[in-house]
């Protein structure tokens, strides 16, 4: 918080003169959680880098840390080349945590398993079955893995 905000000789705020955020002191007055699995740890990994600081808990925010849309395109180009999975660019704002990314991701490769499954069950399907799926004619239940 600042008294005034400083002012250009036209009136307009005066952004270079404005004292960066303290970001350190924000994230060091709440108290750091360290990455528990190794997912977490890549991710937390992944953040410091891009973010440049020395450490990332599993609580710690990243957009609190500084992040922003142009960072959150770097992230999700390092998490796809880390995990080979495609993480959509939304990802990052609604689970904005270490550890809430990290149960995005697994939720989103059971996904893409279950989509795997059912892709592989119906290439087995035969001709009459597909036929009476698409009539929506009863036949015997289909069971996917």
């Amino acid at each position: 918080v600042v008294a005034a905000l400083p002012r250009t000789p036209n009136g307009k705020i005066d952004r270079r003169a404005l004292q960066p955020p303290e970001i350190a002191q924000r994230s060091a007055a709440r108290a750091f959680v360290a990455p528990q699995s190794a997912l977490e740890q890549v991710l937390a990994g992944i953040w410091a880098g891009v973010l440049g600081v020395e450490r990332v808990g599993r609580h710690d925010n990243f957009f609190e840390l500084g992040g922003h849309s142009l960072l959150v395109i770097q992230v999700i180009a390092r998490i796809r080349e880390a995990f080979q999975v495609d993480v959509p660019f939304r990802a990052l704002f609604t689970s904005p945590t270490v550890a809430a990314l990290g149960e995005s991701l697994v939720a989103l490769s059971a996904q893409v398993e279950r989509t795997a499954d059912i892709l592989v069950r119906l290439a087995q399907l035969s001709d009459e079955e597909v036929e009476a799926l698409l009539t929506r004619q009863p036949t015997a239940a289909i069971e996917t893995p």
